[in-house]
């Protein structure tokens, strides 16, 4: 059985998806632009998108019971793989997660379909007590 996951606190979707899907203790969290939850771009850095990406997946986790510490795999689309770009995305990344239990696998593609720089997608997984 699936649950569809819907926060305010996080952009609504602007087509036909879901903002996440819970299913079988797997939550799946559409992609994320680096956009506030009001649909405005978080600003025009690298830093300050992948913030905003990753604030809002947070929310969507949350909204399902779940959090950081649950990902298990992310995948991040980039519009500019050049070093200083994949580098500032990094740091963010890895401050966000410094302290959970163990880094979530990740693969990172450069492919952006909206305005922004970045997008993020995020599997979670939530044992079911």
């Amino acid at each position: 059985m699936k649950k569809e996951i819907l926060t305010q606190n996080a952009p609504q979707p602007t087509g036909p998806y879901s903002q996440g899907l819970e299913a079988d203790g797997f939550i799946f969290v559409s992609g994320q632009d680096g956009v506030h939850p009001n649909g405005e771009l978080a600003g025009d850095s690298i830093t300050e998108q992948t913030i905003a990406c990753l604030k809002n997946i947070e929310q969507i986790l949350k909204k399902a019971g779940a959090g950081l510490n649950d990902i298990v795999h992310m995948t991040c689309h980039l519009a500019d793989l050049s070093k200083d770009n994949v580098y500032a995305f990094n740091q963010v990344y890895a401050a966000y997660f410094e302290n959970v239990d163990s880094k979530p696998a990740r693969i990172t593609v450069g492919s952006v379909l909206m305005e922004t720089s970045v997008e993020i997608t995020a599997i979670a997984y939530r044992k079911k007590e």
